[in-house]
């Protein structure tokens, strides 16, 4: 089993977005898929309480539930959406038990301050240090013709983390996820501009973890 965390403190950075539709690609590469949901909010549990049954089968897990009973499912891969404030003793647990981290960011100044103190802190763990875990930063609802989106690619460039995807901000994600649903699932006359996005992200991830049919 192979466990991508996605993680970032700062609330709303898109841990949700981007952990269900990490779920949603790899689903419909026919892996055995699970999401764990650990935020208080349940979104992603809530996405998949809408998902519908035609769509490639992702199972779900709540926060808290033991490795043995994740992988009693028998699950090719683990989807973590973490929770806001992750931090401490929870934080280094969930590091140690993946095998990819994804940290999305958007371009907000609230989120580069937040998300410089994570990634200064999260350099020192021994995993990230040594090279165990791949760490990718993905920017979040870019648009590039702003300065913020400027701002943020400089931010990323400079962390000293691959910055592995840039995503553009559009009401198609938001569409998705009310309808349970990941940009992969959708007609390409709706997603295909997003799908060319997400390549980069999908191939990395694949380079870290290899897809296995």
């Amino acid at each position: 089993m192979q466990t991508i965390l996605v993680a970032n403190p700062k609330g709303g950075s898109g841990k949700t977005t981007l952990a269900t539709n990490v779920a949603g690609w790899l689903a419909g590469k026919r892996q055995k898929v699970v999401l764990e949901d650990r935020d208080p909010q349940r979104s992603s549990a809530d996405w998949l309480a809408r998902r519908p049954p035609l769509f490639p089968a992702i199972a779900g897990v709540p926060a808290g539930v033991s490795r043995k009973d994740v992988k009693a499912l028998d699950p090719q891969w683990l989807v973590v959406d973490s929770p806001a404030g992750l931090a401490g003793e929870a934080l280094r647990d969930a590091i140690r038990a993946a095998d990819v981290m994804l940290v999305p960011i958007t371009p907000s100044a609230f989120d580069t301050v937040a998300t410089h103190r994570f990634l200064t802190q999260i350099a020192e763990y021994k995993a990230i240090k040594d090279g165990a875990l791949a760490v990718g930063l993905v920017g979040m609802r870019i648009d590039a013709r702003t300065h913020s989106a400027a701002d943020l690619d400089v931010f990323m460039e400079a962390s000293g983390f691959p910055v592995v995807a840039h995503l553009r901000v559009t009401q198609v994600y938001i569409h998705a996820a009310r309808d349970g649903a990941s940009i992969f699932d959708l007609p390409r006359s709706r997603a295909e501009q997003d799908w060319e996005q997400w390549r980069p992200l999908t191939r990395w991830i694949a380079r870290q973890a290899p897809v296995k049919a």
